[in-house]
């Protein structure tokens, strides 16, 4: 398996350094380069006398072509790979380890196959299980190589040489994941003691009011309510149209001091406007819609925030279970023995999957129960309700929209000793 990572920076000169220094932790082993432009042993920094290494001539080669450019410079023109195998993968050799870093250049395009004027880059390795490309991105034409799209010919290239020495394959990649906090994100929700960054917490807001709302007025009534900044952004031709929106929690802050505005786009693919139309327009339409693409912890996060919002709208368990249906879900009750028209406890499922994950309410949670529920209930038709009752708002993950509403599933009447 090899799995690559790329970054950007300012400076190659940094960077060089660290790739031949010891490392935070010391854990750098005779770093030198496999591959590159030219030849490993003609772009090897010398050593000096004193045993340390002479970078110059290397850091002049990889920048000389980042003057011809000039101001047509990217803002970042220093292109940073890390490619790591797995643990359990065999160690690869110099020479594979050159070929992967070869593999990559090419199908990136930053190094087509026969372009001479490609991109000067090197290949560093000092570790058994990974290499670092480095590369300046400057042609040595005087033009500026796109890298739109980099991470996913990144992907590309590593899948091909997994086949290429039998390692162990890795998926391939489908845009449709969410994004993942960046390096500065985690430090940033580490540094103020949050639990998550502020990326994550969002997604799950959005993820879980998109799967909610009926109509788009709706959508964004929830996450207003959630307490979230919301700021559309609108048409330049059509005056009132929305065309897409952001988002940020309200104790975020950037530098600026202004709040840290994320889109739905950076969120998760699937959470942009025009997505979350279809979807809805979809949902609208009675299309079928499944929950079989769903993780388990998922499948429970969707589980638990339909039946608290559910509960909050009941006031009985016949209703209770009535608007679960509503909702599209499957429903399995557990009857009284004593009393076979009384229920006394259900389960849960998402429709769709060829073998339905069943939850009880108490395996969501323990506030989840039926007994609690109608302890709920019977507070507030004494008059206790806004005491007794709390509103939930529930955190599901990515992909939660396939939940299918308004699908009514047919309760099933048979005992359940698990419940």
């Amino acid at each position: 398996m090899l799995i690559g990572k790329v970054l950007r920076s300012v400076r190659v000169q940094g960077l060089i350094r660290y790739l031949y220094g010891p490392g935070r932790h010391g854990e750098h082993r005779d770093p030198h380069i496999v591959a590159g432009f030219r030849t490993a042993p003609e772009l090897e920094p010398a050593l000096r006398a004193d045993g340390g290494r002479d970078f110059r001539r290397l850091e002049g080669l990889l920048t000389q072509p980042l003057a011809l450019l000039g101001e047509r410079n990217y803002r970042k023109p220093v292109w940073h790979l890390s490619v790591c195998a797995a643990p359990e993968d065999p160690i690869l050799s110099d020479r594979q380890w050159a070929e992967v870093a070869g593999e990559v250049m090419a199908r990136t395009g930053l190094v087509p196959d026969g372009d001479e004027e490609g991109v000067r880059w090197v290949a560093v390795r000092h570790a058994e299980d990974h290499i670092h490309i480095v590369a300046t991105l400057a042609r040595t034409d005087g033009t500026r190589p796109d890298v739109w799209n980099d991470g996913y010919r990144v992907r590309d290239a590593c899948r091909a040489m997994e086949r290429r020495f039998g390692l162990r394959s890795t998926a391939p990649a489908d845009r449709t994941a969410a994004r993942r906090p960046t390096r500065a994100e985690t430090e940033k929700a580490e540094r103020l003691g949050r639990a998550e960054p502020a990326r994550s917490a969002l997604r799950r807001h959005v993820v879980t009011e998109a799967a909610w709302a009926q109509t788009e007025a709706d959508f964004f009534a929830g996450l207003e309510a959630e307490g979230l900044l919301v700021r559309r952004r609108y048409s330049s031709r059509f005056a009132g149209q929305v065309t897409g929106y952001a988002v940020a929690l309200p104790d975020d802050r950037g530098s600026s001091g202004g709040p840290v505005w994320f889109g739905g786009g950076k969120l998760a693919s699937d959470l942009t406007l025009p997505k979350l139309r279809h979807r809805w327009s979809a949902e609208d339409a009675g299309r079928p819609l499944s929950g079989r693409h769903l993780s388990a912890r998922t499948v429970r996060a969707v589980l638990r925030t339909t039946v608290r919002r559910v509960a909050d709208e009941a006031r009985t368990a016949g209703e209770f279970v009535h608007l679960l249906e509503q909702r599209g879900l499957l429903v399995r009750c557990r009857y009284s023995r004593t009393n076979p028209g009384q229920i006394t406890g259900y389960a849960v499922a998402l429709p769709g999957e060829a073998e339905p994950r069943w939850h009880t309410g108490g395996r969501l949670a323990d506030e989840l129960t039926l007994p609690r529920f109608k302890q709920q209930w019977s507070a507030s038709r004494h008059g206790g309700h806004s005491a007794n009752v709390l509103r939930y708002r529930g955190s599901v993950l990515a992909h939660a929209g396939s939940l299918a509403r308004g699908r009514r599933v047919a309760t099933t009447t048979r005992t359940m000793p698990d419940l």
